[in-house]
């Protein structure tokens, strides 16, 4: 047998499926060395590195075409050896961004949040049956008007 590792070591060892391997080798992001007399395929044994880079950038929002393009761009004699092609910083550098922007909208959502969730913390016994005092109904037009806002808020965001 070549030197490489089967399906079922790169599975084990990066705690994916076999589906998820032959996923990415048809999407050009792994590819067989060789294969065994009985037609099992075996990868190179940079197939794990590139399954967790792959993972990573997908995990950050880019697409099979893009990690596809990265990983050429990784592997091409141009960029071998040599500090990362200005393509590739750009690609990084957006990604950078769209990552500070997202903990940005994260840590704005999270306080929100817990806001809500200390503003609300006295209104478990309310109910539609039950009329509450003067000052819980300022704070529950309050809390409608916060709950409003914040949905608001999340839509423009996601869109």
């Amino acid at each position: 047998m070549a030197d490489g590792v089967l399906i079922g070591e790169i599975c084990r060892r990066t705690g994916c499926t076999p589906r998820t391997i032959r996923h990415y080798e048809a999407e050009g992001l792994l590819a067989p060395v060789a294969t065994t007399p009985g037609g099992r395929k075996i990868y190179g044994e940079e197939a794990v590195s590139i399954f967790h880079t792959a993972q990573v950038l997908k995990r950050i929002g880019y697409s099979i075409k893009d990690i596809r393009g990265i990983l050429s761009l990784t592997k091409s004699e141009n960029t071998k050896g040599k500090k990362l092609t200005r393509k590739l910083r750009k690609m990084l550098s957006s990604s950078i961004s769209q990552i500070q922007s997202e903990i940005e909208l994260l840590t704005a959502t999270h306080g929100k949040i817990s806001d809500l969730l200390e503003k609300t913390k006295n209104c478990e016994g309310c109910g539609p049956q039950t009329v509450p005092p003067v000052e819980s109904s300022e704070t529950c037009a309050r809390l409608g008007y916060f709950l409003e806002g914040f949905i608001l808020t999340l839509r423009n965001k996601m869109i």
